[in-house]
């Protein structure tokens, strides 16, 4: 299969700085076993001139595991990215400097995007084998204040042009929901919760444990699912929701100061922005670290989509008050650690597990929807630091909405 053609890589040297040299060559690719690519593939694509050779990141459906091929197409989730990146967030600002959120897009087509690549300017991909720094996570919540901004700015000025209420919803809602092929993905996590918790967790001595978390959990996934959706309470944006290790990248600038871009934007929902903060805040800190940092967190996300919304003139207390912000962060919980709850499991584990257990085409369809309960269970067997990392969100979750309620 031919990824580009000759046609396809001179539109995509037009884009780029080196438009006024001539190719000599050009060529793909794999682009690093250190990236945890599940509903993609990633290639680099490189050119070269007299002068130089310059790398670009290339991700495409995946070609040789035909279960997530067929995945990601049966669930649109590639085509929700590809028509993020070819139509709405054309009339989103692609910002430079300190303001920019996303690595610039070179060119697309449906099933194949290539960007700039970020490593090539100093950006690197923190590991999925642990948590964010207070500078990291700092720097990943402004890049998702400065992302949300661009759903308001954008309704706001569409509102203007079309002299009434404009919402993305309108146009998107198709794009923007949760895909009903992505249910069993899910349910297969939830019960992975609910096995593990049997084996490891803190709390499985206390009465009715099972019976407890046998119904709880349920209870949440099914709250969680709501918040999925777009809230008649809150002022909706685009959410990432899928904002970790693997889908981050940050630099350390000139300054001294961290700057963080994020990128796949195939898991996009339409709903309230604080389920993105929480989802972003469980994935990727320790128990500890929330409760020492959430309010700092919090506070932070909302100054800084305050000031971008004051470079475009709108006021953040006509989107949403600080104090409605912090009361459905609260009520977001339930999205945020349920989502952590699905994610960390699968790559918390080392690069070699990783590839053992979910790399088999022919297993593929039946980790996703029947059961990956006992691979999890296995792992933390053998590897401590993965167990506790889980247990403690699981935990978490238990003691949160399960036994202290």
């Amino acid at each position: 299969m031919e990824l580009l053609s000759e046609t396809d890589i001179q539109t995509i040297h037009k884009q780029c700085s080196l438009s006024k040299k001539n190719i000599q060559k050009w060529y793909i690719t794999d682009y690093s076993d250190n990236l945890v690519g599940y509903l993609g593939e990633h290639l680099s694509l490189f050119f070269e001139t007299e002068s130089e050779r310059r790398k670009f990141f290339i991700k495409c459906v995946p070609r040789f595991n035909s279960f997530r091929a067929n995945y990601v197409r049966e669930t649109a989730f590639f085509n929700k990215e590809y028509i993020m990146l070819s139509k709405l967030f054309q009339n989103f600002r692609d910002n430079d400097g300190l303001q920019k959120w996303r690595p610039k897009l070179l060119y697309v087509k449906e099933e194949l995007f290539v960007f700039e690549d970020v490593t090539e300017i100093g950006y690197i991909m923190p590991s999925n084998l642990s948590t964010l720094t207070y500078n990291e996570i700092l720097a990943t919540i402004a890049a998702l204040a400065r992302f949300h901004a661009q759903s308001w700015i954008h309704e706001e000025e569409k509102s203007i042009e079309l002299d009434r209420p404009y919402r993305l919803w309108e146009d998107y809602a198709d794009y923007l929901s949760e895909p009903e092929r992505g249910q069993p993905w899910r349910d297969t996590g939830m019960r992975a919760v609910i096995d593990f918790l049997k084996i490891y967790s803190k709390f499985r001595t206390k009465h009715n444990f099972e019976e407890i978390v046998n119904v709880k959990i349920p209870e949440l996934y099914k709250i969680a699912e709501k918040l999925m959706k777009p809230s008649i309470k809150y002022r909706n944006v685009v959410v990432h929701r899928d904002v970790w290790s693997n889908n981050i990248f940050l630099k350390t600038l000139d300054n001294g100061k961290m700057h963080a871009l994020l990128v796949d934007y195939q898991t996009v929902l339409y709903c309230a922005p604080a389920i993105d903060l929480s989802a972003l805040i469980y994935l990727n800190t320790t128990k500890q670290f929330r409760l020492k940092y959430t309010k700092k967190m919090i506070d932070f996300y909302y100054e800084v989509l305050c000031v971008e919304l004051k470079l475009e003139d709108i006021d953040i207390t006509s989107m949403i008050s600080k104090c409605n912000f912090v009361e459905s962060y609260t009520e977001s919980l339930a999205f945020g650690m349920t989502q952590a709850a699905l994610v960390i499991p699968m790559i918390a584990m080392s690069d070699d597990q990783r590839k053992e257990i979910f790399d088999n085409p022919e297993t593929g369809a039946v980790l996703s929807e029947v059961s990956r309960s006992q691979e999890f269970i296995d792992v933390a067997k053998v590897n401590k630091t993965y167990k506790n990392r889980v247990i403690e969100l699981f935990d978490d979750i238990v003691e949160t909405f399960c036994i202290h309620q």
